[in-house]
């Protein structure tokens, strides 16, 4: 090709484009450029066809060059390698540097590369959107070059059987084909006129030739003729063989016999077949069978769209059309569920016996986005459903414009060995079936039928589903009950009086509830989505088919009336089934526990088998309550839902219908109805429906979320706050309120120092128990909504007057006493408690890891303010990192002694008097607050944590309810702080005395100072009463440290006697004095640690004997002679303060005169 063809060649085709190509043009001038150099640079003849370059002139041309370079003395002066040494060229390079032949090849090399590689890169696009235009083309001319070949193959043979070779002017030297294949090749111009002339002289007799041509095309059409019978008269046949082949040897393939089918009834009503009269038999039997492949697809299509077939994917299938497919499930009721089996349509078709635990977690799981593949397999209980799809729930683009292959897609989609006496086939995947069955439907044109079709049917197919559910429940419910396992209701149930207090235990009632209606809203979900599925197949076949588009006036809202048929009944069944849970009319059965009203009055161990029917008189049972006997599943699925409710569910759970069971059924119905709409919205906006018409957003059916609302706001939501608040208010203003609930039955236990598990009082279970609907319904109500407010605020009053009331309480208890004036004291005592390792423990028995680790970090797990936390964490840091955990626990207990210095003076007047300590009854009731308000705290805090993140449902709306717990939180923990520093002050007010006791100064025996005694006595006798009273974490608390504080009690009484102060005036410790005070110290040990040996004791050994020994040590300095103290204290010289060295080399000991100049 020249460059003027090039250019006229571009030229031409911006004239086809219409000006489209010239504006291309101008949007790129670097085209032009390039088109520029390519036709200044670059010669003409390389744009030549590749057969037609003559190569052999380039190469002289270069070789010549070369030659003459190297006579002139240039060439082979330096070899290939040096020069390619020094330049870094490649061979050729090197060699023909200054050939200019060479570089002007070399410079047009360039020119062609650079153009090519802007073209790929720039113009990628450009270059893939022609790929497919050049595949047609390319596909076009094969298929012109084989039928030339074909027509000449033909022409051959024609002339080899009439003997005229010699006379087809393309044989022969001139202008011939090159044979079969070859190209045109222009010959002798002589030869071309001499065989010109013989084809003129066969033309004279080609008159026979002429006959056998059209002899030959009648030949081919009565041929052809024949085919299309033979294909008419076979179809019948096959037809019936491909819908139900013999037994046992295939399964039903009504895709491949519906292209059988169409192909035969378009042949049999073509122009040359439809003139035989002789077809009429065989036109009926067509149509006949027509008619039967329409009810087969009819049939197939329901078995489909209701979950009949179409559930079982196997794996490989998983990843199809090129990975579109996923695994992964991504919605709870929409596509949730796996298949029951094939045919898993049937009654009872799986075990539904992990269906409990599937859907308990399916529920609770409301928040996350990324939910599990249902069960695969048989045993789903019905939840059934497709697969879903990577980016939404529709099927992507990519798979609707692909072409249906009826017979190979069909092969592709059976199940595996699906094998059936029914001429029905059995499915794997449904989006592929429904594309099968969308495209049968098309090619026998009865596809405008379709939407009829399924409206006729969709009321009593939706039935179906529900009956069918309700024989699963009832199967699954019989199967535990003959197993022995059932579940009882509230009846059997003990504990926590009072209606509120029963809600927690009816939702283990409710189970059986809560499985059947997730088992229902799955399978409708799944219909909901299979329909959109084929409303989506629909849509996209009539757009894509002109003759389709013609048929409806908007195609893009094909299948609506049935998709908004279906969401009515379904909507209605749903509500059948609540209606018949709730019982709004009957108000006063709110205030029930539950219980059937046979139940009432019996114990439980009075009830079921051992009443014998003799305490409880059904005589008299409304009908809603009969518990009907029902022989057979068969006359279950006849029920409607109110009654298999009140007739089955309700007689077998021993339960009633009442308004609180709403708020167990909010959040399923409630995600499934989020689901539905998420998927009409995403249906009609891939499908391009019009979602401001009136006929999309109408519907006369209410929503069963919008009636379950209505009936939680008007009837339920104001009975749980008045409840909440008054039963609060109550349990606050009984005398008991926060008085212990001790337990007959602690000391009657064989291992008394076991865990104590002690109740809260009353005032905290109750509003433990009475606010808990109301945290459970914070949970199932759409956060910000009308409903959602009202609860927190009502929560929040309700905590708010239970902190007034406890607040009274903590002053009651702590007023006068000397720890609350330590507590309240502007120091950093009390932070500097937290810093202590048992209050970490506290924290992580109460409240769990997290906050076990706030409490380590310093700061205060219960701070509320910045400054406080800032503060505790100055201080953890002011720890050495490298310190070890003994390190540490010793320089908090250094920080903490700093703040009872004042009560370290044993010699003070009237030294005691000013400490008020609590009694047994004011220290268990202590004990008691602690453990109830620290406790109820925890459960508040879980109750106001979802489930499944662990983590604040909201910010902003509870941040303020948040803060009124975390004030009970603060409250225990300062209770638990008073119950610590009030066994502190009772120790060392015990242990102050020792220093003026007369057994110091005895002479004629060793006798224990009666106050060491007493004081033994009194740590078991505290240990036992904060233990029945607060449990074992704050018995272990209050307890905790007195390890490291008795011995330096011990040590400051060894310093007031050094000092002169403690005994009589001039009188001097004996020996037996020192032996008095050493078993003072083992007496002691040996008393906290048996006080202290409960499960769950924050005792620590190796504090302890560190602090024992280390006060054994400083006491036995007081009986050595003035040597061996002198030699002590020399070798152990840092185990006590100078201050301690100075006052015992001024003591005057059994063994030594004091004089302080020995000091070394």
């Amino acid at each position: 090709m020249s460059s003027s063809a090039r250019r006229n060649g571009s030229g031409s085709g911006s004239g086809n484009g219409g000006g489209g190509s010239s504006a291309m043009v101008e949007q790129h001038p670097d085209l032009i450029e390039l088109e520029r150099r390519l036709n200044s640079e670059v010669d003409e003849e390389f744009f030549q066809d590749p057969k037609k370059f003559r190569t052999l002139g380039r190469v002289i041309d270069i070789l010549g060059m070369q030659l003459l370079d190297s006579a002139d003395g240039q060439g082979g002066q330096i070899s290939v390698a040096a020069l390619q040494q020094q330049n870094g060229l490649s061979p050729a390079d090197s060699v023909h540097r200054t050939n200019p032949a060479y570089i002007a090849l070399k410079q047009q090399q360039g020119v062609v590369e650079e153009a090519i590689e802007h073209m790929a890169v720039h113009h990628c696009a450009d270059l893939n959107s022609s790929v497919v235009a050049v595949g047609k083309v390319a596909r076009q001319f094969n298929e012109a070059a084989t039928r030339v070949r074909s027509l000449r193959r033909q022409v051959r043979d024609i002339k080899d059987n009439l003997g005229t070779g010699d006379a087809n002017p393309n044989e022969g030297g001139g202008l011939h084909t090159g044979g079969e294949d070859g190209p045109d090749v222009v010959g002798d111009p002589d030869a071309a006129g001499h065989h010109h002339a013989t084809a003129v002289e066969a033309a004279d007799g080609g008159k026979s030739l002429r006959e056998l041509w059209l002899k030959k095309l009648e030949c081919e059409a009565v041929l052809s003729l024949l085919h299309k019978l033979e294909k008419i008269r076979r179809a019948p046949t096959t037809f019936d063989v491909l819908v139900q082949p013999p037994s046992g040897t295939g399964p039903c393939r009504i895709g491949s016999a519906v292209t059988l089918l169409s192909d035969a009834l378009q042949t049999m009503f073509s122009d040359d077949v439809a003139q035989v009269q002789a077809l009429h038999k065989i036109m009926e039997q067509l149509m006949t069978r027509k008619q039967r492949a329409e009810e087969i697809i009819w049939e197939t299509l329901g078995d489909v769209i209701y979950l009949r077939t179409g559930n079982a994917v196997r794996p490989g299938e998983l990843e199809q059309e090129g990975g579109i497919l996923a695994s992964g499930r991504k919605h709870h009721y929409l596509g949730a569920g796996a298949a029951a089996g094939a045919g898993g349509g049937g009654v009872g078709g799986g075990d539904d016996s992990d269906a409990d635990s599937a859907f308990s977690d399916m529920e609770d799981d409301a928040s996350s986005a990324a939910g599990s593949r249902g069960k695969g397999g048989k045993g789903s209980g019905g939840a059934v459903g497709g697969p879903a799809f990577v980016g939404g729930r529709t099927i992507p683009r990519t798979i609707l414009d692909s072409e249906v292959d009826l017979e190979a897609d069909e092969l592709r989609c059976l199940e595996e060995g699906s094998v059936s006496d029914r001429p029905i086939p059995q499915y794997a995947d449904p989006v592929l079936a429904l594309r099968i069955l969308t495209e049968a439907l098309a090619r026998l044109g009865r596809l405008e039928d379709l939407e009829r079709v399924l409206g006729e049917n969709v009321d009593r197919e939706l039935r179906r589903i529900v009956q069918t559910e309700q024989a699963r429940t009832f199967a699954r419910m019989e199967q535990r009950r003959n197993a022995g396992g059932g579940r009882r209701g509230l009846g059997a149930m003990e504990g926590g009086g009072g209606m509120m207090g029963q809600l927690a235990e009816s939702e283990e009632a409710m189970r059986d509830f809560r499985v059947h209606l997730s088992n229902l809203l799955v399978a409708f979900g799944s219909v909901v989505l299979r329909l959109s599925h084929l409303a989506q197949i629909v849509r996209h076949r009539i757009m894509t088919d002109p003759q389709l588009m013609g048929r409806y006036a908007d195609p893009s809202s094909a299948m609506h009336s049935v998709l908004q048929t279906a969401d009515g009944i379904i909507q209605r069944e749903v509500k059948s089934f609540l209606e018949a849970c709730l019982n709004e009319s009957d108000a006063d059965a709110f205030m029930y526990d539950g219980i059937a009203e046979e139940g009432r009055g019996v114990s439980s161990h009075e009830r079921g088998i051992f009443s014998l029917g003799i305490i409880a008189d059904t005589s008299n049972k409304k009908d809603s309550r009969s518990a009907t006997t029902i022989a057979s599943r068969a006359n279950i699925m006849e029920l409607t839902s109110d009654k298999f409710v009140a007739n089955v569910l309700f007689a077998r759970t021993n339960m009633i219908p009442q308004v609180r069971h709403a708020l167990t059924f909010r959040r399923s119905v409630a995600m499934w109805s989020s689901e539905s709409v998420d998927l009409k919205a995403e249906l009609a906006n891939v499908t391009g429906e019009d979602t401001s018409s009136a006929s999309y957003n109408s519907g006369v059916e209410e929503k069963a979320i919008d009636y379950l609302d209505s009936v939680i706001q008007r009837n339920l939501l104001p009975m749980l706050q008045e409840e909440a608040v008054n039963g609060t208010i109550s349990a606050l203003e009984r005398e008991d309120a926060f008085e212990p609930r001790i337990d007959p039955a602690m000391y009657a236990r064989a291992a008394n120092s076991k865990n104590v598990e002690v109740e809260m009082c009353v005032a905290c279970q109750a509003l433990y128990r009475y606010t808990g609907p109301l945290f459970s319904a914070l949970h199932r109500l759409p956060k910000g909504g009308e409903m959602y407010s009202p609860l927190v605020a009502v929560l929040e009053h309700a905590v708010l007057t239970f902190n007034s009331r406890v607040k009274q309480r903590v002053g009651q208890i702590c007023r006068g006493k000397k720890a609350a004036a330590l507590l309240d004291v502007k120091t950093s005592f009390s932070d500097d408690i937290e810093l202590r390792k048992s209050f970490t423990q506290l924290m992580q028995a109460y409240f769990g890891e997290d906050e076990a680790t706030a409490a380590a970090l310093g700061g205060g797990a219960v701070a509320l303010s910045p400054d406080a936390a800032s503060s505790g964490k100055s201080k953890k840091n002011d720890f050495d990192a490298t310190a070890t955990d003994y390190e540490r626990e010793r320089a908090a207990f250094n920080m903490e002694v700093t703040h009872l210095s004042p009560l370290l003076d044993f010699t003070l007047k009237n030294y005691g008097h000013d400490l008020d300590v609590c009694n047994d009854d004011e220290l268990g009731r202590a004990a008691c607050l602690a453990n109830s308000l620290l406790k109820v705290a925890s459960l508040l805090e879980g109750r106001l944590r979802t489930r499944s993140s662990g983590r604040d449902k909201t910010g902003g709306a509870t941040r303020n309810l948040l803060k009124s717990i975390k004030i009970i939180k603060e409250h225990g923990v300062r209770m638990a702080k008073f119950c610590r520093i009030d066994m502190l002050i009772q120790t060392v007010k015990c242990m102050s005395k020792i220093c003026i006791s007369s057994t110091l100064t005895a002479k004629d025996a060793v006798r224990l100072p009666s106050c060491v005694n007493d004081l033994g006595e009194h740590l078991t006798s505290a240990s036992d009463v904060i233990r029945e009273a607060g449990g074992n974490t704050i018995a272990a608390f209050s307890l905790s440290s007195l390890e490291q504080y008795i011995p330096l009690f011990l040590m400051q009484t060894v310093r007031i006697i050094a000092q002169g102060k403690g005994l009589k005036s001039k009188a001097i410790i004996t020996l037996n004095g020192v032996e008095a005070l050493d078993r003072s110290g083992s007496v002691l040990y040996r008393d906290l640690k048996g006080a202290t040996s409960f499960e769950n004791s924050f005792w620590d050994d190796e504090l302890a004997a560190e602090s024992f020994e280390r006060s054994a040590s400083f006491i036995a300095m007081i009986e050595l002679d003035m040597e061996e103290l002198i030699s002590y204290c020399k070798n152990n010289r840092g185990e006590f303060s100078d201050n301690d060295y100075q006052l015992m080399f001024a003591l005057d000991g059994p063994r030594r005169r004091g004089d302080i100049k020995n000091l070394p």
